[in-house]
């Protein structure tokens, strides 16, 4: 008979996961909250005193943290938050913020009484919204439910049209209306970051208008009308009206640098640190399918992220990261879980040396919208795409 088998550790001296990501893995995010502040207020700025900041804090406030990013919005003059879904806005809540949270998503139906419980303000732009919030109220026996009507003028996504506003409107002025304030009227542009289809905004812009003119006719008074995104608020003061909604500008980037606030900073810095050097020969061929061939003898360090940490695979071929204040190019396929890069140039790098995906090392910066252009994609889906692999760092 072989030795006994040593019994099985108790399930108690497994060791948990903590908070403490960026302590023990070298790819993390670093959140610079000073930075969060001084976009604000670069915004707040921008629209003068009279015009009120709604901050847009959906999906993980863009990748940056969302509770720690509403904290701070709140904090420095934002009026209120934005989410697009009820989860988000319950987030918020039990991360301890007091603010209005406007939700853009809807009523999706069997969230209204958590609408209710968690005070959150939807946005609405049908009758059944209407009735399924009227009923919660009235169950909970709380006082009027704040909403924001949203119009339909052109993006052909969400909204009511404005051939159908009457029976909303009608909603509003019934008994069962009075359980419910219409606190706001929104809508949103389609183009706002395109210089070339200001005819369709201002199409846009001249449909909500007559839309604030036929609400006005009924007797309704909203005190929020707002329709201004990023992009919107810096290329349209007219449309600025009673709040702004800005989302990437408060991040430090914008949809296009036509489009661009000045001075703003970005918020999110991405670092890693080299896990490896090896010394390979001119021919080698790096990694996936072998398409890229060294033409020289070459040292490449191994960093550990990839497109299962947000740092996309369609920027293979063209990606960079910044090693000691230097551009140095990533070489072959970017894999799930590394990279390769190319250190020939720099003499003596090593294991722990750190590397800048994006952010500044020197004179040099990475910044949000160079890495969206070797990808392929918009600067959202980079800020949106850094996953929950890699850790938050507060600075």
């Amino acid at each position: 008979m072989g030795s006994p088998q040593a019994p099985m550790p108790p399930l108690h001296a497994v060791p948990e996961r903590t908070d403490r990501g960026v302590e023990v893995r070298p790819t993390y995010a670093r959140i610079d909250h000073s930075a969060l502040a001084h976009n604000l207020g670069r915004v707040r700025g921008h629209v003068g005193l009279g015009c009120r900041v709604l901050a847009v804090v959906k999906a993980d406030a863009y990748g940056h943290g969302a509770i720690d990013a509403a904290h701070t919005f709140a904090a420095h003059g934002a009026w209120g938050l934005a989410v697009s879904l009820v989860e988000e806005g319950v987030e918020l809540r039990e991360g301890g913020i007091h603010a209005p949270v406007l939700v853009l998503g809807g009523v999706v139906p069997g969230s209204q009484d958590v609408i209710v419980h968690r005070q959150l303000t939807p946005v609405v732009w049908t009758p059944e919204h209407l009735q399924m919030l009227s009923s919660a109220v009235r169950r909970a026996g709380a006082r009027p439910l704040p909403v924001h009507l949203k119009i339909d003028t052109g993006m052909s996504r969400l909204g009511v049209l404005p051939g159908d506003l009457g029976p909303v409107l009608e909603w509003f002025q019934s008994d069962e209306g009075r359980s419910l304030e219409l606190e706001g009227v929104m809508t949103h542009l389609a183009c706002a970051d395109d210089p070339h289809d200001d005819l369709g905004n201002a199409r846009q812009l001249a449909i909500f208008g007559e839309c604030l003119g036929t609400i006005a006719a009924r007797g309704l008074r909203p005190s929020l009308r707002h329709v201004s995104n990023s992009a919107a608020l810096v290329r349209f003061p007219a449309a600025r009206y009673d709040m702004v909604r800005p989302g990437i500008a408060l991040y430090g980037a914008a949809s296009s640098s036509e489009v661009e606030l000045s001075d703003l900073r970005l918020a999110m810095e991405v670092c890693s640190r080299v896990l490896a050097v090896r010394h390979l020969p001119a021919g080698a061929r790096i990694s996936y399918g072998g398409r890229h061939q060294l033409a020289r003898d070459a040292r490449v360090a191994v960093v550990p992220v990839g497109y299962a940490d947000g740092y996309p695979r369609s920027m293979s071929g063209q990606a960079q990261m910044l090693v000691r204040g230097h551009r140095c190019s990533v070489l072959g396929n970017i894999t799930m879980d590394v990279c390769m890069l190319d250190v020939t140039d720099l003499p003596d790098v090593r294991a722990g040396e750190r590397v800048t995906l994006m952010g500044r090392q020197g004179a040099q910066l990475l910044g949000v919208h160079t890495l969206a252009e070797w990808a392929s994609v918009i600067p959202y889906e980079i800020m949106c795409g850094i996953s929950k692999r890699v850790p938050r760092h507060r600075a």
